[in-house]
């Protein structure tokens, strides 16, 4: 008689009318397919739920899917080209390689570069951050070096020399007093919060080797060293670096283990430009100190020698006490920190400068207003007359030096606003997000009248209109654009002028661009295109990521600068480079591809670990799998790669990277809001095949010399041409700007192969490239678990995940194998008993009203899942489950009963009733098991 029951309750399950699946992914993807897909039918959803109606129709009763032999089985390994590694350690060196090491560390983004000493080859980089699952992660770097050396297969005597950097306060200092570390470790203070803090892989005690190089020279040495010119002018802007103080004591102490602009330039600063001219008496009267704000440095090259002259240096004033929060850093006068407080004052993020940088396009824009009263009004930013800072960086002359001016980000900063706005007449807040708004010309998807993208929208408490409406912006949002406009537009006046100033100056013809502010690819790409400049080179990771870097280029090339002068003849240069043997320079770029290599053996693993909730197919054939990316982007689905080492930098370049059709609109809300829950209105960057890069984007008049690839690592905004917008759309910003990666077969050949499949098929020479992260405030995907993870955490809204030789989709939550009715070789399948994936933790909260009436009232249920493969633990893991009925069939959920026992406990129906007696409280009961033993499902907290 239960099979009766279910007979009722399973058509109603199905039935997109009652059925309320657990993701608003699911309804948004229809839409967006309706606005953006073309009408040709369209090939099933890749997600997981029982969503189609026709589910039973479509299974073939003679398939035998379950029946693979050997060649078909996806976790037989097989002979590949693919980017991955076999199951020996991939990067293995020799063990008589001997590292130089640059590192750095007990600051933000601590990172790791690892190159052997005798060629110059750098062999391993990555942040921490990539492994902790916190972005920006900064501390000491006991599990980089680990890591480091477990991929290389070395052992810490391997390491022969290590160039460190931490602009907050010199490290000999602190790791001089090892006893002290351990006291702070016992106590969990300081940097000893963290493990690893005295640990051997964080001091490298046993390496004789060990020194420390300025924070702006480790910018520089970032970029000059690897560049593809021999000589020309570095720029290094950022929010603050090295203390005046610092400096001038290692030189007044003879400190031969600490290398800044000073001792280049015989310890006075002879032949650099200081701003203040009189830094050395104002340090003395300064309550706190000084630190580096912008610097500019020429430099030479030839195979053997590098050799950077400081030129000019600004110096900003700590105007708070460097023991506050983020060491008084918004308080300071930089160009980067002034930036960095804008950031700050509308996201609350002092680190989060690219939103203001794709949110000040947004000044000038026009929107049509909801005013029923007034339909002619318009909403649009307000233009900010007063400059924030403006004047030359490089004089202090009286009315033409730098000039700042913070009032408008003083008070009350946008992050913490809630205005009236944000409420509807009855006082309840309509809109949490304060800078969720769509352009003017944006088209909701057509209605469908599909009662379950209704039934989402309820779940999720989406309380905009069926189909959604176009969103307006708020009073903050029109405000914090008017900021980010003012902002970004001073940035780009005063260092513009500041460039073309010292090109002049120093009659350069070549540009490389280092620190933070050389991540506004805004402001790169004007100052590539508009100074003249015949190169331009931004590296992967002009951010404190990059500083690793230039210390470890420091440690293969670097030292004190020989100037051709009088001081050293050509027989004493002679003999020194036959005493010190050099590695040769890096003769080209390296490639930003230097993060761990994964091997077959992680990736099956990966696979296996959530094998329950995954279609797995093997294609071994990369035209063949490219071939299935381009069919699954042209139709309007997302498809995230996994390929090969990881990107260093904050930018994902095709190998960790989410990819979509520039051509569909439709998908910029979608992506931002569904795929990678973010504000609405980010842009989106395209990876455009260089050899075609000219036709589609206006590069400047020395592009062509350089094949056109201008910017390989999404350094620098272009303008796409006008006549080209139409098309792409997805990838086109709102002032018709666009964050390009040019792409070309030398740097990334399996990447571009895979564009150029989707060049042929639809006439457009770029893919919409996104970084491979679904979780909130988590960096780039790095192990191939972090990919399967962040992609089953997209709901479905990533139809595609390939990862090397694997194509892999979400598995339907398939109810006939539950229930037994599946056929396999002409006999019915027994029932399957649905089983947790792990041990469950349960944590109820109670909340009590004024009076019974009051909607304050209540119980939260949250459950922990450590084993479960979208265990979050950023969040601790804590997964809200909808009522006591949820909570309790995960509990029963252990493996051993099936859905006919479960029925059984919760209803009031016995085997042998008949089946007249079945009651609409039964039939809702059975479809509520059922509808929530699919949503566990979903939320990979059991399988069947």
């Amino acid at each position: 008689m239960l099979s009766a029951l279910l007979a009722l309750a399973i058509p109603s399950i199905l039935c997109v009318e009652s059925f309320t699946p657990s993701s608003p992914s699911l309804s948004v993807r229809r839409r967006h397919e309706q606005h953006d897909r073309p009408h040709s039918p369209s090939p099933p959803l890749l997600h997981s739920t029982p969503f189609d109606l026709d589910m039973y129709d479509t299974l073939n009763p003679n398939d035998d899917d379950d029946d693979l032999d050997a060649s078909s089985n996806p976790f037989q390994p097989k002979a590949s080209n693919n980017n991955f590694a076999s199951d020996r350690l991939p990067l293995a060196v020799s063990p008589s390689t001997r590292l130089v090491v640059g590192i750095n560390k007990y600051s933000h983004d601590t990172t790791l570069c690892a190159a052997d000493l005798h060629s110059g080859q750098v062999l391993f980089a990555l942040s921490k951050e990539r492994m902790t699952r916190k972005k920006h992660d900064g501390g000491n770097v006991a599990s980089l070096v680990e890591l480091c050396l477990d991929a290389l297969d070395l052992d810490v005597d391997n390491i022969h020399k290590v160039v460190m950097n931490n602009h907050h306060h010199r490290i000999s200092v602190v790791e001089s007093n090892v006893g002290h570390m351990e006291w702070e470790e016992g106590l969990g203070m300081n940097g000893g919060v963290e493990d690893g803090y005295s640990d051997e892989y964080n001091l490298l005690e046993g390496v004789e080797d060990k020194m420390e190089v300025s924070h702006h020279l480790a910018h520089a040495y970032s970029a000059a060293a690897q560049c593809p010119f021999d000589k020309g002018m570095i720029v290094v802007m950022d929010g603050m670096g090295e203390t005046w103080r610092t400096m001038r004591r290692a030189v007044e102490d003879g400190d031969e283990t600490y290398v800044s602009d000073l001792t280049l330039c015989g310890g006075g600063g002879s032949g650099i430009q200081f701003i203040p001219s009189d830094i050395e008496e104002r340090a003395k009267t300064s309550y706190f100190d000084w630190r580096e704000a912008e610097t500019v440095y020429t430099f030479t090259k030839d195979d053997k020698h590098l050799t950077i002259k400081p030129v000019f240096k600004r110096f900003s004033e700590e105007n708070s006490p460097p023991t506050l929060y983020n060491h008084g850093f918004e308080n300071m006068d930089s160009l980067g920190a002034v930036y960095s407080r804008a950031s700050s004052h509308i996201f609350g993020d002092w680190n989060a400068c690219g939103k203001v940088m794709g949110l000040a396009p947004w000044q000038g824009h026009v929107w049509d207003s909801d005013n029923k009263e007034n339909p002619q009004q318009q909403l649009t930013a307000d233009v900010m007359e007063e400059p924030i800072f403006d004047g030359a960086l490089y004089t202090e002359k009286d009315g033409e030096g730098l000039r700042i001016n913070k009032s408008s980000m003083m008070g009350l900063p946008f992050i913490a606003r809630i205005d009236p706005d944000m409420f509807d007449e009855e006082g309840t807040m309509v809109r949490t997000k304060r800078y969720d708004f769509d352009d003017n010309d944006y088209v909701p998807p057509k209605s469908s009248n599909d009662a379950a993208a209704n039934s989402v929208d309820e779940a999720n408490n989406i309380d905009d209109t069926k189909p959604p409406s176009k969103q307006l912006p708020t009073k903050v949002a029109l405000d914090a654009i008017s900021l980010a406009s003012r902002i970004q537009t001073d940035l780009e006046t005063v260092a513009m002028d500041f460039v073309q100033h010292f090109k002049e100056e120093t009659g350069e013809t070549n540009l490389c661009l280092a620190g933070g502010v050389a991540l506004n690819s805004v402001l790169n790409g004007r100052l590539s295109r508009e100074l003249g400049f015949e190169n331009t080179f931004v590296p992967p990771y002009p951010g404190d990521d990059g500083v690793a870097v230039g210390c470890c280029a420091f440690g293969l090339f670097g030292g004190i600068s020989r100037d051709d002068d009088e001081s050293s003849s050509e027989e004493q240069k002679e003999e020194e480079d036959a005493t010190i043997v050099l590695p040769s320079l890096w003769n080209e770029t390296l490639s930003p591809y230097l993060g761990p290599m994964p091997t077959n053996m992680a990736i099956k693993e990966a696979i296996a670990w959530a094998a329950p909730w995954l279609d797995v197919e093997l294609i071994q054939d990369e035209s063949k799998r490219n071939d299935m990316i381009v069919e699954e982007l042209a139709s309007g689905g997302v498809v995230a790669i996994y390929n090969g080492r990881s990107e260093l930098g904050p930018r994902a370049l095709g190998h960790r990277s989410i990819l979509a059709d520039p051509r569909k609109k439709g998908l910029v809300r979608f992506i931002n809001e569904f795929v990678k829950k973010r504000e609405s209105f980010r842009p989106f960057a395209p990876s455009c095949l260089a050899e075609e890069a000219g036709n589609w984007f206006d590069l400047g008049e020395h592009a062509a010399a350089n094949n056109n690839n201008v910017s390989p690592y999404m350094g620098i905004t272009a303008q796409v041409k006008e006549s080209k917008r139409v098309m792409i759309p997805a990838v086109t910003h709102v002032d018709g700007s666009s964050r390009l990666q040019t792409v070309t077969s030398e740097a990334n050949p399996s990447y571009h192969r895979l564009i150029s499949a989707f060049f042929k098929a639809t006439g457009v020479p770029m893919v919409l490239n996104t970084s491979f992260n679904t979780l909130k405030s988590e960096p780039i995907t790095e192990t191939p678990r972090n990919a399967v993870r962040s992609f089953l955490s997209s709901m479905g809204t990533i139809e595609m995940l390939v990862m090397g030789d694997y194509v892999i989709k979400r598995k339907e939550a398939n109810i006939r194998t539950l229930l037994g009715e599946e056929q396999k070789n002409g006999m019915m399948t027994p029932p399957s008993f649905p089983k947790r994936a792990g041990a469950v933790k349960y944590q109820t909260t109670f909340s009590a009203g004024l009076d019974d009436e009051d909607d304050s009232s209540g119980s939260k249920t949250v459950v922990q899942m450590p084993d479960r493969p979208m265990h979050n633990e950023k969040d601790d893991g804590w997964f809200e489950i909808l009522d006591d009925l949820e909570g309790q069939l995960l509990g029963i959920c252990d493996g051993t009963v099936g859905v006919n026992e479960i029925m059984t406990q919760f209803t009031a129906m016995a085997e042998e009733e008949n089946y007249d007696k079945i009651t609409d409280a039964d039939q809702f009961m059975a479809e509520s098991i059922m509808s929530r033993l699919v949503r566990l499902y979903e939320h990979t907290l059991i399988s069947w």
